[in-house]
């Protein structure tokens, strides 16, 4: 399949439509107590006979109802060191990340019973995989304070907070190398069981707010499907979104300095790089952003636009991933603010855009979002 390899699981190369914020979701509409827990919306997997499942399963629908084509399984915070700290042995942990993903596919499979229109390609279910820091206590996926060796220090209340290694370039390429290997470890844990590895269409590494840990992924998937290939395996389109928390990077380039811009972030993101090895890094079949207020996203996809071009000239340009921040009770108006930015992208060189929502994006925001689509056609 030729890059990007997103255009063989997308009927139309124009915008599709994905759903919202799962795990918010699953607390505000369905109940489920699964805020500050390692798990969060992967809880509602765990429970795989019981209430958590059956919303779970809900949730799935009501996003398809809405009109979203595009489900992000409850794997966010999927990985072994976050199952351990809930008392979860690794073959049980296995066991239950799968789960999530045959419960998205149980949505599609009821929805297309619903909509005997609907076939199953028309639904892709993609594999949701948050950055390290969101497998960590406190949470680190929104300002990236990682403890060693993935990054300088862990969170501390007591001193400053860093993310940037400044001149220490070894503790830097140590920290990449375990990042990279944790990525690798995660995706091959899916790997394992062929029937939901053949389920899932595409991989989502989301809210990534360090620069040196997309490249991280990118060294990961890199060797990742140098694994699937040799097991005679399918390698999966990928897509890699960062976080923007105040519309600036989380990574600084020395400790306490500025952050790093976000046409840098986008560089890493797509840029031709060579690994210690002298092979080419694997390239994300999608870039975008996620979890960001709808306000700020103007001039972050002009840097996006920027590095893109700057780096694909006379080649194809990825796919846009775009999956902002809700804004409470305020469904129509984030629909409108999303649809201005979308409306200046589809005139740029993206491939395709996946467009949807993360934190409070409830169904109703993806349902507001599918009407202002189709009255702007």
């Amino acid at each position: 399949m030729s890059y990007p390899r997103l255009n063989g699981i997308y009927n139309e190369k124009g915008v599709n439509l994905a759903d919202g914020g799962l795990g918010l979701t699953l607390e505000t509409k369905f109940g489920l107590k699964i805020a500050h827990t390692p798990l969060w919306s992967t809880r509602a997997a765990v429970d795989d006979v019981g209430q958590g499942s059956q919303a779970l399963l809900q949730a799935h629908m009501e996003f398809l109802r809405a009109g979203a084509r595009t489900l992000l399984t409850a794997t966010y915070q999927a990985a072994y060191n976050t199952f351990e700290r809930e008392g979860y042995t690794r073959d049980r942990a296995l066991k239950l990340m799968s789960n999530a993903v045959t419960i998205a596919n149980k949505a599609r499979s009821q929805y297309q019973v619903e909509n005997p229109d609907i076939q199953t390609h028309d639904i892709r279910i993609v594999l949701s995989l948050c950055a390290f820091g969101g497998t960590v206590s406190p949470m680190q996926d929104y300002d990236g304070i990682y403890p060693p060796p993935y990054g300088p220090r862990a969170y501390t209340t007591s001193r400053e907070n860093i993310t940037s290694f400044g001149e220490d370039l070894t503790g830097r390429e140590k920290s990449v190398q375990a990042l990279e290997e944790f990525h690798v470890e995660r995706v091959l844990a899916f790997a394992e069981n062929g029937q939901i590895w053949d389920t899932i269409d595409a991989i989502a590494f989301e809210t990534l707010s360090l620069a040196r840990e997309v490249t991280a992924i990118r060294r990961a998937m890199t060797t990742v499907e140098e694994v699937l290939r040799k097991g005679r395996k399918c390698t999966k389109p990928w897509w890699i979104t960062a976080v923007f928390p105040d519309g600036r990077c989380r990574e600084t380039r020395v400790p306490g300095g500025d952050s790093i811009p976000a046409k840098d972030v986008a560089t890493a993101m797509i840029q031709e790089e060579t690994n210690d090895q002298g092979m080419q890094l694997a390239k994300p079949d999608g870039i975008g952003i996620n979890c960001t207020e709808v306000q700020l996203l103007p001039e972050l996809l002009e840097a996006f636009a920027q590095a893109t071009g700057s780096c694909v000239q006379g080649s194809k340009w990825p796919w846009f991933i775009l999956k902002p921040n809700g804004i409470a009770r305020e469904a129509e108006t984030w629909a409108a603010g999303l649809l201005e930015c979308i409306d200046k992208m589809e005139g740029g060189g993206w491939e395709g855009i996946v467009v949807g929502g993360c934190c409070a994006a409830t169904p109703d925001f993806i349902d507001s979002l599918r009407i202002q689509l189709m009255q702007m056609k």
